[in-house]
Order: structure tokens, then C-alpha cells, then sequence
């Protein structure tokens, strides 16, 4: 539903005399589709408007794409409760975020930045599949999610969501949009969520499955953002703001506490760095509890600046189009206090970044982007990961990985965007980064390429090169909660290296009584050159960090299918296949001792683990008049994947179960207020063993990273949205 203050006057003429009487604001609604692909733009995208957020709860940033027809949502680790992405049949890391054009989520902030934007500070989400622009970077790989949120100039005096599940869990959602001036020239929004976990997950809601173990962390979360507009008279256009977060999750066993386990766990660290001390008397003194504490704190600033110049094209039609300076400057802090049993990993991240972009029309039809961009990163922190070489866990080592980088970067690049008559749109484009971290000029060539063979018939090519720096371990996080031995190989933070090329072939068409009905057919291959690879599987209990030089890559297959048989009753079915291979290390034993001895250049080619074969996902939303009542309900149908067996050169691995997840919620509008009420996972299916060896979580038999599945069962929840226009 799109909201149109208007102001309208009713004109009485009588005789000579003319009677101006003001009627007021008057509110004009139009209906929008939730999800649909847009047919506008070099790109294809999916658009999840407001709308389709409020199809779910959409709490926060990950729950929102959980009716998405080209992303998927799980968890890193059964015990830290982070929640991750894929697109293209790899993790999100490789998905460039932007925030309304501007890069963001990126760095060590990336694994818990989905659970720090709420659901509702968004005014729409545009998913974008394969290579995207040189002008926003050399990172995106997959893809590109372009977050839109609520404006400045929104005419929502004050929107509130309350939420509330069976978990006894309450969010508390706020925005507020003000105009300093009757123009709206100068205006600012402030946007808060708040949400807590009660004592209720302690009474055994928490352990469904009865391992001893949070089923998801006990979490406290806190963020605020504020963002301001002015424009001139000139045109100049003046954007700011700034975002801070507060959060802290404890997970592992039931009855944990910090700081109590924290303290246990640091005079145990304190006998554990001499090996010698441990005895039995010393052993049994050690904590009984696992228990894991995330404290992390987020904060960020922005500054756009939009200068136009006096340089405008016409097309004779009455669209103008003007040239154009913009510069944005950023400011990134992150850091996080963690502990996951005896694993520690503190670090922190500072980062600013500068670009400068000048547009120039050359026509209406043609069009030049250059731009300068620089950044500088600053990591500072270690990983002190303490693993056990004996099963009862007596005799203990210790490892540290080093975090430390500082990373500089400095590149300058060119687009050329032209469309040939009304049919043919190429994007042309070349970037050129030079990268101290890793000492290399980074040369990026993109091209897009946009066809309409006939007025409803659209196909769209693209390919191009991507490089990121890799976050060894903060990208991994499940590795964190095991008992492994964490081993590095030399060189592996090297910078990713990858190609995807890709396209898809848009149809829409008349069906019934809905024109605007569609059928999409999309592929896409990822190609590594160089990619860090984070595995447990050459050897049994150890996770070897690596940059994999081997043909690491994927291909994904989507159908996508959008109809309004009925009016108001809107229909999306997708169904995607994957195809995902990763070379992965082979180790051989020693002749005496039988202890793994890695090859070094020895790999064998499977199956990317954890990784869905297929995902099917239906979902219908019918309204009524004036959308006074709203049904959702959405079906998703999620294929098979290779889980890690846990033994010496991937021995034991196996296939997960095909399952079915089911969603629905009803909304009813009063006035200005929706109340909604729904349920996630039906059908109540959960990964019933989610941790190996939950009951010795101090050995090196301890694994959480090998989820596949939902770890919550059926959830229902109920809310209440209001706004004050």
C-alpha cells in the first residue's frame, strides 16, 4: 500500500463571489504486489516492498527473505544463533549490501549485521542476482541486496510495532519521520528497535530437543539510527546519519550464566597453558557447563553529498536529465567480546571510506560514470583456540591466530551506459583497485547487457570479475563452537578471486484476467580462481583454514512464476536448483602412529556441504476490500544436502532428509492500526541432533556447525502496527 497526502480545496462560485474551502489531507491508497520482478533497470530484480515485509513478522533483516524466490536463511552454528544468507548457492559473505547505494554489512560486522537492522526501518528490499556495477566495488560476486530505508520525508508522522511470541519474547519497533520546514527541505527520521529475551526459555522452551543445550541463545539487542535531508534551492542535496547497536546473546547449556562460567572458564585457561599441571584432581575442578557469551557492539556515520551542474540533456519529450557530482564519505566500527567454551575471539574493526562520482549525459540515451574510491580498514584481535588431544579432554593445547590487518585500498573507475533505439542496453564498465593487504592491482571488467526482444519478452545477460578480502574467521563462525583444533595454512587471508557470468529470460503475459503475469528463467555460474576455504573434513576433529587455488564453484538454475489469478489474490512460486562443488584438502597417515599427515596438494572434488540441493517456495496472500483483512501463507520445500561425516577424508558424510516448512499470518486493519497474528513452522519440523557430541562438550567430538535444518520449532507470535500520518 503506497499513502499520498494530498491537499484538496472545494471551489463554491456564486454570482460574482468565489468561496475557497479547504477540505484537508486527504489519503489516497494503492494496492503494491509484495514480491515481484521488475522489468525496469539493466538487472533483473526482485522487489520485496512493505508489503512483502509484512508477510511475516520480519523482526529483522534475515527474517525477511524468508518468502524470498531467489535468497535462503539458516544458521552458522547451533549455538551462537547467527543467521546467514546464501544467493547463488553460496554463503552471503560473497553478496554485496548496500545501503541505498551504499556499500555497508561488510567486514567483521557482515555475520551479525542481519539480526541488526529490524524489519521495519525498511522500506523496500531490491534483490539482484550475479555480477553487479563497478561503480559500488569489486566485492559483489553473487549479487547485490539494496536496502531502502523509511525516508526523511516519509509522510508517517510515527509508525510503532509491537511484537510478542509464545517464547514470552517482546520487540518494541519505532519510527519517526519529522519535517523541520513546510517544504520538507529539511527533515530527519529516527528509527529504534528494542528486544529481549525473558526467563520463560529457561523453564525448558529452550531445549526442545532435551541435548542440554539452548536451542537459540538468550538475547538482548538494542539499536537506534537517525538519518537527516536538506535541499537547497540550488538543488544541492545533503544526506546524513548514524546507526548504533548494543547486543549480547549467551548460548550453550541450560543452566550457563555469565559472568560466573566466563570467570570458571579463565582459571581453567589459566591451568590449561601448562599441560603438565592437568591431573585428575585438577581435571574434575574444570566447569561442567558449556556456555558461550557474544557481546558485540556496532556503530556507524554517513555523510552524501549530490552537487548538480549546469550541463542538461533533454528528450524533447519533457525528460531532463542534468550531470552531476556526488561524494559519500563512511565511518565503520565493530567490535566483539566472545567466548565459545574455551575458544576466545576478541576483535575489533575500524573503517572509512571516500568516493567520488561524476555522471555525465552525453543524450538521454548515453551515459558516463567515473569515480574515485578509497578506503582504510583496521583489525585488530586474536582467535585462542584451546582443543583437547585426548577424548576425556585432560590434555589440552593451545593455538593463536592472529587477526591483525591493515588494509588500504585506493581505485579509480569508468561506465559507459547506452541504450540503441528502444531495444538494446549495454552497461560497459572497467575498475582498477590497488590493494596493499594483498600488494596487487585488481583489474575488473563488468559488462550487462539488456534485451527486449519484444514489448513483454526481456533477456539480460552479465558477466565480470570479483575480489574480496576474506574474514577468516568471523565468516566462519560455527567453527568457534566445536572442540576442534583450528590449524591455518600460509596465505590463507589472500584475496578471493572469482567469475560469474549469468542471465535470465523474462516473459510476461496475459493469463486470466491478470496482464501482468510472468515466468522467469535465470542461471548463473560462480567460477573461484582463489577462495578461502574453511573445512573439517580432511581430518576427523581439526578445521583447516586455507585459500584453495582448486576449481571451487557453482551453478544455479531458478524458475520464477508471478500471477494475480483473482483480484487481490497474488500467487509467487519459485523453484531453484544448485549445483555447488568444492575441492576439498585429502590428508594420509603417518606409518607409525597412524596421526593425519595433510598432503598439501592433494583434493578431491564433492559436494559443497550444507548446502541445499533444490528449494522450492510457494506463497499466497489474498486481501480483501480496502485490504481490511490480509491472509499470507507460505510453503517452502527444501532439498537435500551433504552434511560432513566427521572422519578422515570425508568418510561418514551423508545426505540430509528433503523437509517442508510452513508459514501463515493473518492481519486485520482498524482504523490506523493492524493487528496480525501468525505461526512459522507449522508443521513443527526441527534438526532433532543438531550438536555431536552435546553430552562431552569438552572433547574434541563437539560440533555445532553441522546445521541443515531449523532449530526452532512451531513459534506463534502476535503484533500490533500504528501509524499516525
Amino acid at each position: 500500500m503506497t499513502v499520498l497526502p494530498v491537499q484538496a480545496q472545494d471551489v463554491v462560485t456564486q454570482g460574482d463571489t468565489t468561496l475557497n474551502a479547504t477540505l484537508g489531507e486527504v489519503v489516497v491508497e494503492g494496492a503494491v504486489r509484495g514480491n515481484y520482478l521488475s522489468s525496469a533497470g539493466i538487472a533483473k530484480h526482485e522487489m520485496i516492498t512493505r508489503v512483502g515485509l509484512k508477510k511475516m513478522a520480519c523482526c529483522t533483516l534475515a527474517e525477511s527473505f524468508e518468502n524470498s524466490a531467489a535468497v535462503s536463511v539458516g544458521y552458522s552454528d547451533a549455538v551462537s544463533g547467527t543467521r546467514q544468507i546464501r544467493l547463488l548457492g553460496l554463503a552471503g559473505i560473497y553478496t554485496q549490501f548496500l545501503d541505498e547505494s551504499r556499500p555497508t554489512m561488510r567486514g567483521l560486522s557482515a555475520p551479525y549485521a542481519l539480526s541488526h537492522i529490524s524489519g521495519d526501518w525498511l522500506q523496500s528490499i531490491q534483490v539482484s542476482k550475479g555480477i553487479s556495477s563497478v561503480t559500488t566495488g569489486h566485492e559483489a560476486i553473487t549479487g547485490q541486496i539494496n536496502l531502502e530505508f523509511r525516508k526523511p520525508t516519509d509522510n508517517e508522522k510515527l509508525h510503532l510495532n509491537l511484537y510478542f511470541d509464545d517464547m514470552l519474547r517482546p520487540e518494541v519497533n519505532l519510527t519517526s519521520a519529522i519535517a523541520l520546514n513546510e517544504d520538507k527541505s529539511l527533515s530527519t527520521v529516527f528509527m529504534a528497535h528494542g528486544s529481549i529475551d525473558t526467563d520463560w526459555r529457561e523453564m525448558g522452551a529452550m531445549d526442545r530437543n532435551k541435548d542440554g543445550f539452548r536451542d537459540q541463545p538468550r538475547t538482548r539487542q538494542l539499536d537506534v539510527a537517525n538519518r537527516w535531508f536538506w535541499l537547497a534551492s540550488s538543488g544541492l542535496q545533503l544526506r546524513w546519519g548514524g546507526r548504533f547497536t548494543l547486543e549480547e546473546r549467551l548460548g550453550g547449556q541450560m543452566h550457563f550464566s555469565h559472568p560466573s562460567g566466563k570467570e570458571e572458564f579463565d582459571q581453567s585457561r589459566a591451568l590449561l597453558h601448562d599441560p603438565e599441571a592437568i591431573s585428575d584432581e585438577t581435571h574434575s575442578s574444570m566447569p561442567m557447563l558449556y556456555g558461550s557469551h557474544i557481546d558485540n557492539r556496532a556503530a556507524s556515520a554517513y555523510l552524501k553529498l549530490a552537487v548538480p551542474l549546469p550541463h542538461v540533456v533533454s528528450d524533447g519529450e519533457g525528460g531532463e536529465w542534468q550531470d552531476n557530482i556526488a561524494m559519500i564519505a563512511d565511518y565503520d566500527h565493530f567490535r566483539t567480546r566472545s567466548y565459545f567454551g574455551y575458544n576466545d575471539y576478541n576483535v575489533r574493526e575500524n573503517g572509512v571510506s571516500l568516493s567520488v562520482r561524476f555522471d555525465h549525459y552525453f543524450a538521454p540515451q548515453s551515459t558516463l560514470a567515473v569515480g574515485l574510491q578509497g578506503r582504510i580498514n583496521a583489525v585488530r584481535g586474536e582467535l585462542v583456540n584451546f582443543f583437547s588431544h585426548n577424548e576425556k579432554g585432560m590434555f589440552w593445547h593451545c593455538n593463536a591466530l592472529d587477526e591483525d590487518m591493515d588494509e588500504r585500498e585506493v581505485g579509480l573507475y569508468g561506465e559507459w551506459t547506452h541504450t540503441f533505439g528502444d531495444k538494446l542496453t549495454l552497461v560497459a564498465g572497467v575498475r582498477g583497485d590497488y590493494n596493499d593487504w594483498c600488494d596487487k592491482l585488481l583489474f575488473t571488467p563488468r559488462a550487462h547487457i539488456k534485451w527486449d526482444i519484444a514489448p513483454k519478452t526481456v533477456l539480460r545477460a552479465s558477466a565480470g570479475m570479483g575480489y574480496r578480502t576474506p574474514r577468516s574467521v568471523i565468516e566462519n563462525l560455527g567453527i568457534l563452537a566445536t572442540g576442534y583444533e583450528i590449524k591455518a595454512e600460509d596465505g590463507y587471508r589472500d584475496m578471493e578471486k572469482a567469475l560469474t557470468v549469468g542471465g535470465s529470460l523474462t516473459q510476461t503475459f496475459k493469463l486470466g484476467r491478470d496482464n501482468n503475469a510472468s515466468l522467469s528463467l535465470d542461471f548463473f555460474h560462480t567460477h573461484f580462481f582463489r577462495s578461502l576455504v574453511a573445512t573439517q573434513e580432511p581430518w576427523g576433529n581439526t578445521i583447516l583454514l586455507c585459500n584453495s587455488k582448486e576449481c571451487n564453484r557453482t551453478s544455479t538454475w531458478q524458475l520464477d512464476f508471478n500471477w494475480t489469478p483473482v483480484e487481490r489474490l497474488e500467487l509467487l512460486a519459485t523453484f531453484r536448483y544448485t549445483h555447488s562443488r568444492l575441492a576439498v584438502p585429502v590428508v594420509e597417515s603417518h606409518n607409525t602412529g597412524g596421526n593425519p599427515l595433510y598432503l598439501g596438494n592433494g583434493h578431491r572434488t564433492v559436494s559443497r556441504p550444507l548446502m541445499s540441493r533444490f528449494k522450492g517456495l510457494i506463497n499466497l496472500q489474498y486481501a480483501t476490500r480496502f485490504r481490511i483483512w490480509v491472509f499470507d501463507i507460505t510453503g517452502q520445500l527444501n532439498g537435500p544436502a551433504r552434511v560432513p561425516g566427521g572422519k578422515i577424508n570425508l568418510e561418514g558424510s551423508y545426505n540430509s532428509p528433503t523437509y517442508c516448512l510452513l508459514f501463515a499470518q493473518v492481519t486485520h486493519k482498524i482504523g490506523r492500526a493492524e493487528v496480525y497474528a501468525g505461526c512459522e513452522n507449522i508443521t513443527d519440523y526441527r534438526q532433532l541432533n543438531p550438536i555431536i557430541g552435546a553430552d562431552e562438550p569438552f572433547t574434541r567430538q563437539f560440533n555445532s556447525m553441522n546445521v541443515w535444518g531449523p532449530l526452532m520449532g512451531r513459534k506463534f507470535y502476535v503484533g500490533f502496527r500504528w501509524n499516525l500520518y
